[in-house]
């Protein structure tokens, strides 16, 4: 996987459908109380990441605090993509708390540098991040399109 880089002056948004994001949401609410998870299928456009297609995955911990997604499955997601020109050009999961990234989840942006959706699953609200290699994690605009 290459490395992008990104430089934290550059505005840098996330583009989701609504329908997307209602199906997340339903994903989200069927396995509660554990944390969901999905891999978002697009492209990058300068500096933004368009979000064309949600891969639901399983969260392999079974865990309420921390998402795991197996290794095989994930490599297919991202040959599958690239099989139709496209990118993971996102990553979503649900946190039973407010919606920032945990210590764990900074760990794997570092290796994923693409937007981060979190979805709250107490207070509803969802919020996006990126990691920037110089100054770490930072939130961005997450435009919800109809």
């Amino acid at each position: 996987m290459k490395k992008r880089d990104v430089r934290e002056e550059e505005v840098v948004t996330a583009l989701i459908r609504k329908n997307h994001l209602t199906l997340l949401e339903s994903f989200s609410h069927k396995y509660e109380p554990f944390e969901s998870c999905a891999i978002l299928i697009g492209k990058k456009n300068n500096n933004q990441f368009i979000v064309l297609e949600v891969i639901f995955m399983e969260n392999e911990d079974k865990s309420e605090i921390r998402f795991t997604i197996n290794e095989d499955k994930l490599f297919a997601v991202y040959k599958m993509a690239e099989s139709f020109n496209l990118s993971v050009v996102g990553i979503y999961h649900t946190h039973p708390t407010k919606p920032f990234p945990s210590i764990i989840d900074i760990k794997y942006m570092e290796i994923n540098p693409v937007p981060w959706i979190i979805n709250s699953t107490i207070t509803h609200e969802i919020k996006c991040y990126i990691y920037y290699e110089k100054d770490g994690i930072k939130e961005i605009e997450l435009i919800v399109m109809d």
